[in-house]
């Protein structure tokens, strides 16, 4: 998604609540949810500094994952530069506890996109928008413990109707495929093998993708979000900060580290608009 030209990021703080957020992270008891709050908004102000349109939804405090938006939707814009008709996909998170979530954040698309198309996942299917990146005219989706493949392949054909090329990614190391590979630009990805293994076994990578790898001990800083000129990621990884700058990206390095207690990153706390 980091094709558009302009964006606005949809983000909701964590609450109290955040110490009980579904995590495999061998740390994930010491979550601390005021440190995260905090880490949250010095993260939202980077974002601002960056110039990026950032709107904050209402704290939930009974979902503890609620603060990783990015989960319950995906927005996709026509891969014709003539069509403005935006495609939103509101998510069905694998964890039944998560499926709350989706309500309250698409009332908040109905309301700032009012002419896009909105479609759901529906039951078998299941979707995190964690599993999903876009670079350019293609879309792979990662088939996880989170997304199943009536989830993928509702959302493939949703987005093959407009102009995608998509390909469904076998995940089975990690979360989300997003946790280890995530998008740069349009034809530039960043992540570490096992990240693009998933996209290489179904042949999803071209020639003109250029490839960062990181090496595995930096996994965490695989998860980069590309937003306003700029490249957000956790910080504590110089080697991927290293790689990035000699790419001729602009790296914004981010405390988060009460979040990858619960297996989240930059990209899992936004959900990008057009």
């Amino acid at each position: 998604m980091a094709q558009y030209q302009t964006m606005k990021l949809l983000v909701r703080p964590p609450t109290d609540a955040f110490c009980q957020a579904l995590s495999s992270h061998p740390e994930r008891d010491r979550i601390d949810p005021r440190r995260a709050l905090l880490q949250h908004q010095r993260f939202v102000a980077e974002l601002e500094r960056a110039g990026l349109e950032v709107i904050k939804l209402a704290p939930e405090p009974e979902l503890p994952d609620a603060p990783f938006v990015s989960d319950t939707m995906v927005v996709l814009s026509p891969t014709d530069p003539d069509r403005r008709a935006f495609l939103v996909v509101l998510a069905r998170p694998g964890q039944p506890s998560r499926r709350g979530e989706v309500d309250s954040v698409a009332c908040c698309l109905r309301r700032l996109m009012p002419a896009a198309s909105i479609e759901a996942i529906v039951a078998p299917g299941t979707l995190d928008g964690g599993d999903v990146i876009v670079y350019g005219n293609d879309l792979a989706v990662g088939i996880s413990a989170r997304t199943n493949r009536e989830g993928a392949e509702q959302l493939a054909e949703l987005a093959r109707w407009l102009g995608y090329r998509v390909h469904l990614c076998p995940v089975r190391d990690r979360l989300h495929l997003a946790s280890a590979v995530t998008v740069l630009g349009p034809h530039r990805l960043i992540g570490t093998a096992a990240g693009f293994r998933s996209l290489d076994q179904v042949e999803a990578l071209g020639s003109h993708v250029e490839r960062l790898l990181l090496p595995d001990a930096e996994l965490p800083a695989a998860n980069v979000l590309a937003a306003g000129g700029r490249c957000f990621v956790a910080a504590g990884y110089q080697g991927a900060v290293r790689a990035m700058e000699e790419a001729g990206e602009t790296v914004v390095p981010v405390e988060l580290d009460e979040f990858m207690r619960a297996d989240g990153g930059p990209t899992c706390l936004v959900g990008i608009l057009p």
